[in-house]
């Protein structure tokens, strides 16, 4: 009941923020329909295949992962699997979203061990925002934090710093005496054992320096990609903006729309985006119209792993297929 709950309310927030933000445009409908008719047709294509090849990237970094602790796994199988997690992320209000997919899909089709596929998406996600923090410290010192207000970028700097002493505190517990922490309260007695061999395989990666660097490496690799199809939908809108403003847009974007209160960030990634770009002067109903088109390009690398999740667990029965 409670898990129902949390997903209608989690849609109600993505509808809200998307109705805010079309409310918020009620006067520039006119605008937007106009910029909507001169899209250079040849640059959103190239922004979709820009957009597929990031997400389908995430395959060498999550397999880097996995061969760290002697797991490997083909990149086909993977690749499936990445994308029915981004179909279970963006389409599905579920609270279990496409990484416990993951973690499920190599548990049962590759035998790899709950624990072992936790570690290895939590270190995904790790490495993802690490990246995006190294991404906007660079943005920090080339200048474009000073396109943002005083609260705007205190409030960053300090939403970064506090996510990085989460971090710390993940692989090293016992500095912030969390271990003492769970000890206190009997709620936790039961799953303290799976709690402990968990933070013990999560924290051997500290000790697998070259499959972390080569899973960072992927990761930057996969930001370019993210670089282009971004830029592309701002050449598509014939937008004044130049490619090295994405260095704080894309980053900013993805902490904020981790916050785990809306479908797959939508609604929130959206208002996230209209508030970096008008930040770099671009008039709020071409930010607007950048952030829909980016939705539907979300909606519909969703969609292409909703139907290879057809193919695989109806069709092959949960089997590779390709």
């Amino acid at each position: 009941m409670k898990r129902k709950l949390a997903n209608i309310l989690r849609i109600v927030i993505s509808l809200s923020l998307l109705t805010f933000l079309v409310y918020r445009n009620r006067g520039n409908f006119a605008n937007i329909v106009e910029a909507s008719k001169d899209l250079n047709i040849y640059y959103l294509i190239i922004a979709f295949i820009f957009y597929f090849i990031a997400i389908s990237f995430i395959v060498f970094r999550w397999g880097t992962l996995l061969k760290a602790h002697d797991f490997f796994i083909s990149n086909r199988f993977l690749w499936q699997s990445a994308l029915i997690g981004f179909f279970y992320n963006n389409l599905l209000p579920s609270s279990a979203g496409g990484d416990f997919y993951r973690v499920y899909d190599i548990k049962q089709n590759k035998g790899i061990p709950v624990n072992e596929g936790i570690a290895s998406v939590v270190m995904e996600r790790v490495i993802g925002t690490l990246s995006s923090i190294v991404l906007l410290i660079i943005a920090y010192f080339i200048g474009l934090f000073d396109y943002l207000t005083r609260n705007a970028a205190l409030g960053l700097i300090v939403s970064g710093l506090v996510i990085i002493l989460f971090f710390i505190a993940l692989f090293f517990p016992r500095l912030f005496k969390l271990n003492l922490l769970l000890n206190k309260f009997r709620i936790f007695s039961k799953i303290r054992p799976r709690l402990k061999e968990f933070h013990v395989i999560l924290s051997g990666y500290r000790y697998k320096v070259k499959y972390l660097i080569m899973s960072f490496l992927f990761t930057m690799l996969i930001q370019v990609f993210f670089f282009i199809s971004y830029n592309s939908i701002s050449l598509a809108l014939g937008l004044e903006l130049r490619f090295y403003v994405f260095i704080f847009i894309i980053p900013f974007i993805s902490l904020v729309s981790s916050v785990p209160v809306t479908i797959g960030g939508i609604g929130i990634r959206e208002n996230a985006l209209v508030f970096a770009v008008t930040s770099f002067g671009i008039v709020q109903s071409q930010a607007t119209l950048f952030s829909f088109i980016l939705l539907a390009i979300i909606l519909i690398m969703g969609m292409i792993g909703g139907i290879i999740y057809l193919f695989k667990n109806i069709f092959y029965k949960s089997k590779s297929f390709i």
